[in-house]
């Protein structure tokens, strides 16, 4: 691998079948199913007074895991997938083994447990989620602590049943964790309260906490990242978007940028993006890219290798680079004051007139542009550029020739030379439309300044989610 690519709910209760009429109120036969979960949540609501049988280290363990199947396990009755145990079994074992005084973590050594993690943020907002966790070998150990790997899933995972999983080891290296979305995307809020109460109930030591993810789950990788640096040792995204020019934040943080070459959901150009941006800020920036992989990473795909690197790392001490988000002057209702720049002549290639009314379809535009950098040995180095007709509402885009191509004058038919050209600019938080109609409303001043607006708007997203209340871009208008 080379640092540039090689090619809550409730508990379920009896249901109660109320009558009208002359019918009295009747109580059906419960089920077979139902009953046992019945028994199975009495029986580990009585064993809560045993939490602490074990001593401290597994105290907020069993704290966690004895509430699981009441809230999560026996929600209902869909199957867990075949390598899971069945929530049933699963709480009748956990049960079982307390109620004769045997600890069911400690028996288990490299399974995934099931646990429960319920907190009211600062935002008043209560979440709840279930979550894997799995021990490093050796636990407990007086003393010691030991390292973190937080595990952030994709969007085919939102809401996932899971159960305990049987382990085939003595454990690995670091805690693992894997919390299970139930909606996403996934909210920095939410992911910074659940890493505080790891960091509470857990012996982790909090120099090497590391986060990884996949698609849904490398965007929050990122954007938790890019929020919070300092709370990580290193990051390992894979197959998603970042927001390279807030990279900066990152200088101190390593990455390990993992992609497919044939990734048809997030093209491989949204890494290349973020691994040039890390590189420019001379960042320690890892990058693979998987030869002939899809979106979903491979199931031989080498975690060990990505946990040696981890081990490798340690958190960084230094202050965290101001953040760029802050210095675009947007104000209390989402827009900085235009101001007028020089855009200098550059040479990009551009797409036809195409529909961009979805993510999906940007990025898809977005590919044919990102295969031309690849075509040619090359990382994308800049943002796609959206040129808009408002009146029409007919877009296209467009992606400077990386930097290497250019200043070796490369004899490309398909590269446009454009040139420079006055403009003015805001950066606007919303939707784009809301964004056009802001600028709608300044065209008077603007006109009134003297200037002569053309017909196009140039948009350039900036974070990850574009086109969204919450997503930022920046807007430019050419004059005369």
């Amino acid at each position: 691998m080379n640092p540039r690519p090689s090619t809550v709910p409730k508990s379920l209760f009896a249901a109660i079948l109320l009558c009208c009429g002359a019918c009295a109120a009747e109580t059906p036969p419960p089920q077979p199913w139902q009953e046992r979960h019945d028994q199975l949540v009495q029986r580990l609501r009585n064993l809560a007074a045993k939490e602490g049988a074990f001593g401290p280290a597994y105290q907020h363990l069993y704290h966690a895991a004895l509430p699981w199947y009441e809230l999560w396990g026996g929600r209902d009755q869909a199957p867990v997938d075949a390598d899971m145990v069945s929530p049933e079994d699963y709480a009748s074992e956990l049960a079982g083994a307390l109620e004769g005084g045997r600890n069911y973590f400690a028996e288990n050594p490299g399974a995934l447990f099931p646990l429960v993690f319920r907190k009211t943020l600062p935002s008043g907002r209560e979440v709840g989620v279930n979550y894997w966790l799995s021990l490093p070998a050796g636990f407990p150990e007086a003393g010691r602590t030991y390292p973190l790997v937080v595990g952030l899933h994709g969007s085919g995972w939102l809401g996932h049943k899971i159960s305990f999983k049987r382990g085939t080891g003595p454990g690995g290296r670091t805690f693992g964790v894997v919390p299970i979305d139930m909606g996403g995307p996934w909210q920095i809020d939410f992911l910074n309260a659940y890493l505080d109460e790891l960091l509470a109930i857990l012996p982790v030591d909090p120099d090497r906490v590391y986060a990884e993810g996949h698609s849904l789950g490398a965007m929050a990788t990122w954007e938790w990242a890019l929020e919070n640096p300092e709370r990580f040792a290193a990051i390992s995204p894979r197959a998603g978007i970042g927001e390279p020019y807030r990279a900066v934040r990152l200088k101190n943080v390593p990455s390990w940028v993992i992609h497919g070459e044939n990734d048809n959901v997030i093209p491989n150009g949204f890494a290349d993006q973020m691994v040039s941006a890390l590189e420019s800020q001379g960042s320690a920036v890892r990058y693979t890219l998987i030869k002939g992989g899809e979106h979903n990473m491979p199931a031989d795909l080498n975690e060990e290798l990505v946990v040696d690197w981890y081990l490798r790392q340690t958190r960084s001490h230094l202050p965290a680079p101001a953040d760029p988000r802050d210095a675009l002057g947007l104000n209390a209702e989402d827009y900085s004051p235009w101001a007028l720049i020089d855009r200098p002549e550059g040479s990009s290639w551009k797409t036809g007139p195409i529909d961009v009314s979805s993510r999906e379809k940007f990025r898809d535009a977005a590919k044919g542009l990102f295969q031309k950098a690849h075509d040619r040995g090359e990382l994308v180095d800049a943002p796609v550029r959206q040129e808009l007709d408002p009146t029409t509402n007919v877009s296209t885009l467009w992606l400077a020739v990386p930097k290497s191509l250019h200043a070796a004058g490369s004899p490309d038919p398909s590269i446009v030379v454009v040139p420079g050209s006055r403009c003015f600019r805001f950066y606007f938080r919303g939707e784009t439309q809301k964004a056009l109609d802001h600028l709608k409303a300044i065209t008077p001043e603007l006109e009134a300044a003297g200037h002569t607006l053309s017909g196009k708007v140039w948009i350039t997203y900036l974070s990850i989610w574009q086109n969204t209340p919450g997503s930022i871009a920046e807007y430019c208008v050419e004059i005369h």
